[in-house]
């Protein structure tokens, strides 16, 4: 909650209105919960960004089953119970925009649970695009690994992960949350039940060289 009220804090020092509220989302009873008191406490909610997601990568014949409870749960069950709740004021209003984060964790095999999850919220992205079209539009926003405090704990890693990318750097925090804002602007309201992927072109399918001829 202490980062969550410096984020507040932060967004009123620049003239804002900003409320934070605190729940786990592994628990669907606090979930649903969360819900009705931002709508009873701010009034019907018009844009709703599924931005929780606990990693973990342990191979599926060591992962623990807590582990694939929270990752699921968090990432996925999350995501739809609070559209069961908000969803329904967005359509009676006529106007709502859901996006939900996704991963390029789910474009590979081997991240696990976690890729597992996040394909999945592709899936139901898109499955929800149906369901509340014409009101509602959902899309995703799919990063790659993202630079932050993190990161740059794992150098290593960090370093790998740079030069695998097309555009030599990672993507920010910064840049995602732009891009969301970007999309509950009019001009994208024709746009719906689509991932956009900010991977600084890494998931880019490429042709192994394999250096048989002049052409590698």
């Amino acid at each position: 909650m202490a980062a969550a009220k410096r984020v507040v804090d932060g967004i009123r020092q620049e003239g804002h209105a900003a409320t934070a509220f605190c729940a786990d989302l592994g628990d669907a009873a606090q979930t649903r919960k969360l819900a009705a008191e931002v709508a009873e406490r701010l009034g019907p909610i018009s844009i709703l960004v599924n931005n929780a997601g606990p990693f973990a990568d342990a191979p599926f014949l060591t992962l623990r089953e807590r582990d694939w409870d929270v990752v699921l749960a968090v990432n996925l069950k999350a995501p739809f119970l609070l559209v069961q709740e908000i969803a329904p004021a967005m359509i009676r209003q006529g106007w709502g925009r859901i996006i939900n984060l996704g991963a390029t964790s789910s474009l590979v095999r081997s991240h696990s649970i976690y890729g597992l999850a996040k394909a999945a919220v592709i899936h139901l992205t898109e499955s929800l695009a149906l369901e509340l079209a014409p009101a509602v539009t959902v899309n995703a926003i799919v990063p790659s690994q993202i630079a932050s405090p993190r990161t740059d704990t794992m150098p290593v890693y960090k370093d790998a992960a740079i030069a695998g990318t097309p555009l030599g750097r990672l993507v920010t925090e910064q840049e995602i949350a732009k891009v969301a804002a970007r999309m509950c602007e009019a001009e994208f309201d024709f746009m719906t039940g689509r991932a956009i992927i900010l991977d600084g072109g890494r998931t880019l399918p490429r042709f192994p060289r394999l250096g048989l001829g002049p052409e590698g």
